[in-house]
């Protein structure tokens, strides 16, 4: 080596790493940012249904206490903390059983989706790979954006919970919010890491997109209906829904336990659409 290579050299090594941090970077705010207004819409009508909802429960309530004991019984045992009887119950019925759990899954997938398969399809791929980055910090930015996606729909979601509250004159807790905000983020992020391991796997949007969907409305119908049957109710605990809805945090506030799980899970599901996407011929 002689003398005039070696400050070259340096500079290269300094480059190289500032580099590929600031494609990383750069990818993750584009990633974040192609999806923001599909989030906050998302968010918005969250914050529309909290409204409503905490606007429809004082003229609503006196009709509720005429409904017959055993349909709201097979309502909650259907739909965990689903109770027209009590301001949270009309909560997880009307918002927290299908709607707010919609709204993440349905960012999550859109964002995840695009994320791996959309980008292939539109032969995109190659050229935001040719930038210094990896096949797997390629993946970990587009998986940070689509949390930031899910979070947003959250953040969303807490304050049409607050918002409603106050209108409805509900008796929530902070606990209680927080406990439904962070078990449908999860519950989300989740659904989104199957959908990229999909997108990764396939490299084809809608199959991505229409399994995951698939599995979603296959894991809501299971923890929907077995409950309904005693020698069946186990079963249930296949379901992610089960660890999402079970504990009834809009009442109980979080459940640590089953929020490690979905977590968990989730991140198990991420290691194999890394280690899918490093070794697949990609065609993008």
């Amino acid at each position: 080596m002689t003398p005039g290579t070696t400050p070259l050299g340096r500079h290269t090594e300094i480059r190289r790493p500032t580099a590929r941090l600031a494609a990383a970077r750069a990818l993750v705010g584009k990633a974040i940012a192609d999806r923001m207004t599909l989030s906050v819409v998302i968010g918005g009508l969250m914050v529309a249904m909290g409204l409503m909802v905490g606007a429809l429960w004082p003229p609503l309530k006196d009709a509720f206490a005429d409904i017959p004991t055993a349909l709201t019984d097979t309502l909650a045992r259907a739909f965990a903390g689903a109770d027209l009887t009590s301001p949270a119950g009309w909560v997880n019925a009307e918002l927290m059983s299908i709607v707010a759990p919609a709204g993440a899954i349905a960012i999550a997938v859109i964002s995840a989706v695009r994320a791996t398969a959309g980008e292939e399809q539109d032969k995109t791929l190659g050229t935001l790979l040719g930038a210094p980055v990896g096949r797997i910090p390629f993946l970990l930015a587009k998986i940070d954006a689509m949390i930031v996606h899910v979070l947003v729909v959250c953040s969303f979601l807490t304050v049409g919970l607050i918002a409603g509250n106050m209108i409805g004159d509900l008796n929530l807790t902070a606990a209680g919010i927080f406990g439904a905000a962070v078990h449908t983020a999860l519950l989300g992020i989740l659904f989104g890491m199957i959908g990229l391991a999909l997108g990764a796997g396939t490299g084809s949007r809608r199959v991505a997109t229409s399994a995951t969907s698939g599995l979603a409305a296959l894991a809501f119908a299971v923890s929907v209906f077995l409950p309904l049957s005693d020698a069946l109710a186990g079963g249930a605990k296949i379901s992610p829904w089960y660890y999402y809805t079970a504990s009834n945090p809009l009442v109980n506030g979080p459940d640590w336990t089953h929020l490690l799980i979905l977590a968990a899970a989730a991140l198990i599901i991420g290691v194999i659409a890394a280690g899918v996407f490093e070794r697949r011929d990609l065609r993008g």
